[in-house]
């Protein structure tokens, strides 16, 4: 499957009284840039291998996922190199579209975030996202959730500010001043 999604930094947490959240674990079985990852969510247990497709896009990776049952999570769990745990808020959206809300615990407490998924290309072109969204993320490599996975919120704090447009340097000011 091609996961074709956008991912934003939140402005503003929408109120999530009445919508049930649902616990993921994940860790990831590498270092590399596409790691394995297992996830354990409820009684689902799975393993996922993301690859990139669209070159230098982010937001466009081949997903192959595998089942798992609990015994072969807690085997591969032993060989984690780092993980994160998280609460995923489902939000519907205008149209067919649902919000991935993402509020992350542990060493990246704090910090949430949110994606969606698109079906086809017109659908992710026409796309506006709400007001709540903020700063979109999709192309920022530190916001994939293998590159979160072991990090603190202190050491991603940083890619959170507001980014600031390039400064424009006045011209030089060639104008001849008048001699006194």
């Amino acid at each position: 499957m091609i996961e074709n999604e956008l991912s934003y930094l939140i402005k503003r947490m929408p109120d999530l009284a009445g919508i049930p959240g649902k616990d993921i674990e994940q860790h990831y079985l590498s270092e590399s840039e596409e790691p394995l990852r297992i996830r354990r969510s409820g009684g689902t247990y799975e393993l996922t291998k993301k690859l990139n497709v669209a070159g230098d896009d982010l937001s466009r990776r081949e997903e192959i996922t595998v089942p798992l049952d609990r015994e072969e999570f807690y085997l591969l769990l032993g060989l984690s190199k780092r993980g994160l745990t998280k609460t995923r808020h489902y939000l519907r959206l205008d149209g067919t579209l649902t919000a991935e809300l993402d509020i992350f615990h542990g060493q990246l407490e704090g910090l949430a975030m949110v994606e969606v998924e698109f079906p086809n290309e017109e659908t992710r072109s026409a796309f506006v996202p709400p007001r709540w969204f903020g700063r979109d993320v999709s192309q920022e490599e530190w916001s994939s959730n293998s590159s979160l996975a072991g990090k603190s919120f202190a050491s991603v704090k940083r890619h959170l500010e507001p980014k600031k447009a390039p400064s424009r340097r006045p011209a030089p000011n060639t104008k001849k001043r008048p001699s006194s």
